[in-house]
């Protein structure tokens, strides 16, 4: 673990004032009707770094992490908010009469004790903001505080980490400039093959090597079983928790179904409880299909859930595919496309910052049916299907089924060509029209949709 902590103190002072987060959190900051805010995510993702780079704005700063076996025992008997803050202010050398001061419980898994200290002492000193980190994910946040989720680097964050000049102002272009085509496949190639672990792109960027990250993917892995073998659960299910997630990697991107899941002779039910609890601990996260065309969206939980891993990074070192990557020109013909299907799905994420988050597809309502939309997205009352594969319009079958029962006709496709709009007709005789997009620019469809359906429109 000390190789992750080493990268630490370079990586905030050069990367973290990158971060879109940060512009929620300045807004938080100077909202005074929000005096707490739990910031999810999960292990390594840079909770900690983040906060401490936002704590400047603030006279005083004063960090209680649950880690730690002293700062832990001044939580034993905390007694109410007010005692609680002199007597820790006493112990950490801190001014209790500051009145622009940020407390940070910087925890791994959520208390419901610290969260009701947390509330105390918001009541008692309102001039204090109060921030609970946590890699624990809650249905609801709890009243008086607001919720953030930090998730790894989306490729925008990775751009302003590793990206020209000119490759940031080209992604950033609507419409998307011919010219910025080459260079930003290839650093998206780039993304998709290290991923957007804070510590692993920290060390990338130092060393421009690709074995050079080998400890650092172990060492994030070990931390996350570290902390499965803290809990107060089991030895039985500890080890099946464990052995679920090592396995998970190789199937990221596609449907799964829980019975024997990896091989383990364990049955739909027991496999189940296990995913829920690595979903409640934000490592991984089970997405439902919808079997509508038409809004609102609704998840079927009778149908295979497809899985979704934190980090595309992690997948491909996992699973062990990175050296086929490294000379990938093309990621749609890679794995039938199941990495580039993942990342995709990470940068749909990455923009979702006030809630869990989850990623919509289609598949058609016919049980035996194999059709199958990579993505849905709500736009303007409408739900536009998206496509994440290489092909001809007219060869898209499942994509068309969807637009002969949408009310609308308008397709995305993800691909690794330049921008382009196309109009085709499905295999009923459907008009329609497709943007084509290149597949870096997955997190910045809704930006490009307006001028489309403006374009097809007319």
């Amino acid at each position: 673990m000390t190789f992750i902590c080493n990268f630490i103190p370079y990586f905030m002072t050069d990367m973290y004032f990158n971060r879109s987060l940060t512009s929620h959190l300045d807004r938080w900051v100077e909202d005074a009707s929000s005096p707490g805010l739990i910031l999810y995510g999960a292990r390594q993702t840079g909770k900690t770094a983040m906060v401490e780079n936002m704590a400047t704005k603030f006279s005083q700063f004063i960090r209680l992490d649950l880690k730690n076996p002293a700062d832990k025992d001044i939580l034993r008997n905390p007694g109410n908010g007010r005692n609680f803050i002199d007597t820790l202010c006493f112990i950490k050398g801190k001014d209790p009469g500051c009145k622009n001061t940020l407390l940070f419980f910087d925890c791994n898994c959520y208390s419901h004790e610290i969260e009701e200290l947390a509330r105390d002492i918001i009541r008692s000193k309102p001039e204090i903001k109060v921030i609970i980190s946590s890699a624990t994910r809650l249905n609801r946040a709890p009243v008086g505080f607001s919720s953030l989720y930090l998730r790894p680097f989306s490729f925008t964050e990775f751009l302003n980490s590793v990206g020209s000049k000119d490759a940031i102002e080209a992604f950033g272009e609507v419409p998307f400039p011919v010219s910025g085509f080459h260079k930003l496949l290839g650093l998206f190639h780039q993304y998709s093959l290290v991923g957007g672990m804070p510590a692993v792109v920290g060390k990338f960027v130092q060393s421009k090597n690709m074995t050079s990250l080998k400890p650092v993917y172990e060492g994030i892995l070990k931390e996350f079983f570290n902390d499965i073998s803290q809990t107060a659960l089991r030895q039985k299910k500890k080890d099946l928790l464990t052995i679920t997630l090592q396995n998970a990697f190789m199937y990221a991107g596609t449907r799964i179904k829980f019975n024997a899941f990896g091989n383990v002779p364990y049955g739909s039910r027991e496999m189940a409880g296990i995913f829920r609890y690595l979903e409640n601990s934000m490592l991984l996260s089970l997405n439902y299909p919808s079997v509508t065309a038409r809004p609102p969206l609704k998840p079927d939980n009778n149908r295979f859930p497809r899985l979704q891993m934190p980090d595309t990074g992690m997948v491909t070192y996992f699973s062990g595919i990175q050296k086929q990557m490294i000379l990938a020109m093309d990621l749609n013909a890679m794995f039938e496309g199941q990495v580039l299907r993942h990342v995709v799905g990470q940068e749909l994420l990455s923009s979702i910052v006030n809630e869990p988050g989850r990623l919509d597809y289609w598949v058609r309502s016919k049980v035996q049916s194999s059709a199958e939309v990579d993505y849905v997205i709500p736009f303007e009352g409408m739900i536009i299907p998206v496509v994440v594969r290489s092909g001809e319009p007219g060869r898209l079958r499942s994509l068309h089924q969807f637009i002969d029962e949408a009310p609308h006709p308008f397709a995305i496709r993800l691909y690794a060509g330049n921008v382009s709009i196309r109009k085709a007709e499905t295999l009923k005789g459907k008009t329609y029209y497709m943007l084509s997009l290149p597949y870096f620019l997955a997190c910045r469809i809704t930006e490009h949709l307006k001028g489309f359906i403006r374009y097809a429109g007319s």
